[in-house]
């Protein structure tokens, strides 16, 4: 019996219908085209079609397949098409941004070698003796003068001369005629040897004298040169030499920190009048808060060993405590803040306070070393 192929055909038509009628919506066989694009396709197609620039379109692989090949038929010795590797307008797009970061880079070259040229002439000039008989080059104050160039421009005499001063006064007898030539006052002198005498005078280590370290300052109008290093008894020690009649002496009151009345035993005392203190000045914001007056400004004050200390006070605003406050660079929102400095000063009972409260009368100098000899 032969087989009704219509009917197996309808009902072959008729499974596709189903199967197409279970397939998800954009999955749909359209058949008006020739190529059996689903819904889906088309979709994607719109979409790549919605791009509004050229350059973001999306190229698909039977255009990158015809790309290289129109490559390889020019000749692979050019490197390729410059399709191939991006069009010129987008090279075009980074020119601009490389020569400003080029030029970035070239312009604080050529600034610093400009600063250099001009610093190095400047300097040329400065160092004209002929024109000013002055040789900046060494001077501490960037061409002022200040009291302490002498022992800049004659640093190392100066040293061999310390050295020599500090060696003569670690001798074991040592006399008032022998230590005179050698220190700042006579006074001194007949201190020094009453100290070398009671045995309180340790002798200084000088056998290296490599291991000193040599720093200059000044005190008002007196320049001094510092040396430091260890004692015999193996204290550190801060010899302060000064120049007197043209030549280098030891400031003893200096070298040995020394006070009217030691820091440590000022509350033991009665005082009658200002004393003179050889410190350490300290200041820090809750300072201030030690006391219920809002116009007194509080200093700690450390003996040199910045061990004992004691509280002083001035006014807020007063001469006294603006130069205080200038030397610790207290407030101030340029360079950076000290925490203490050493100091000669002067203070007095403070009453009403507390026993180690005192008031601060003066500041003699902003070292150890005096201005004018004791």
């Amino acid at each position: 019996m032969i087989p009704n192929l219509g009917s197996q055909r309808k009902k072959r038509k008729m499974s596709e219908d189903d199967k197409q009628k279970n397939l998800p919506e954009g999955r749909r066989v359209s058949k008006a085209k020739s190529r059996r694009e689903t819904l889906y396709l088309k979709r994607q197609q719109l979409l790549k079609e919605m791009q509004s620039e050229e350059d973001l379109r999306p190229i698909s692989v039977r255009e990158q397949v015809d790309k290289l090949k129109s490559a390889s038929q020019d000749g692979g010795a050019k490197g390729g098409d410059e399709d191939s590797w991006g069009a010129k307008e987008k090279r075009r797009k980074g020119s601009p941004w490389m020569l400003w970061a080029l030029m970035g880079l070239a312009i604080p070259v050529v600034l610093v070698g400009l600063m250099l040229m001009s610093k190095k002439s400047a300097s040329s000039t400065l160092n004209d003796s002929g024109a000013t008989g002055l040789d900046f080059d060494v001077l501490s104050g960037g061409g002022k003068m200040e009291p302490e160039d002498w022992f800049v421009e004659n640093s190392g005499s100066s040293f061999s001369t310390g050295v020599e001063i500090l060696e003569q006064l670690s001798e074991e007898e040592l006399t008032v005629a022998d230590v005179a030539p050698l220190v700042r006052t006579e006074k001194q002198a007949r201190l020094l040897a009453d100290l070398h005498k009671k045995g309180t005078w340790a002798a200084f280590d000088t056998r290296q004298p490599s291991n000193l370290l040599s720093t200059y300052g000044s005190s008002a109008e007196v320049g001094f040169m510092t040396m430091t290093g260890v004692r015999s008894d193996f204290r550190d020690f801060r010899a302060y030499f000064v120049r007197k009649d043209e030549k280098l002496v030891l400031d003893v009151e200096a070298t040995e920190a020394r006070s009217e009345i030691p820091v440590a035993k000022l509350t033991q005392e009665s005082l009658q009048g200002p004393v003179q203190l050889r410190c350490w000045v300290a200041k820090e914001p809750h300072f201030d808060a030690r006391s219920d007056e809002k116009l007194f400004s509080w200093y700690q004050i450390l003996a040199p060993d910045e061990v004992d200390f004691v509280w002083a006070y001035c006014k807020t605003g007063d001469p006294l405590d603006e130069i205080l406050r200038k030397e610790l660079n207290y407030g101030r929102l340029i360079g950076d803040r000290k925490t203490q400095f050493r100091a000669t000063i002067k203070v007095s009972h403070a009453r009403g306070f507390r026993d180690d409260e005192f008031l601060f009368d003066e500041l003699l100098a902003t070292e150890w070393v005096l201005p004018v000899a004791e």
